[in-house]
């Protein structure tokens, strides 16, 4: 059990480093640029739908 659990969280902490490390460059901060105009779009799309 104990095996399982350090596991994941080995697995969940690299997961975090290599996403930081993915961020810092230029692909990383265009893609989340990218995310975050189609996060906006979708939020504006809830609102409209709401208003209708």
């Amino acid at each position: 059990m104990a095996n399982a659990t350090k596991s994941a969280a080995t697995k969940r902490n690299n997961r975090k480093i290599h996403a930081r490390k993915f961020l810092a460059t230029p692909e990383g901060k265009a893609w989340l640029a990218r995310k975050q105009e189609e996060e906006a779009e979708i939020k504006l799309a809830r609102a409209a739908n709401t208003m209708f």
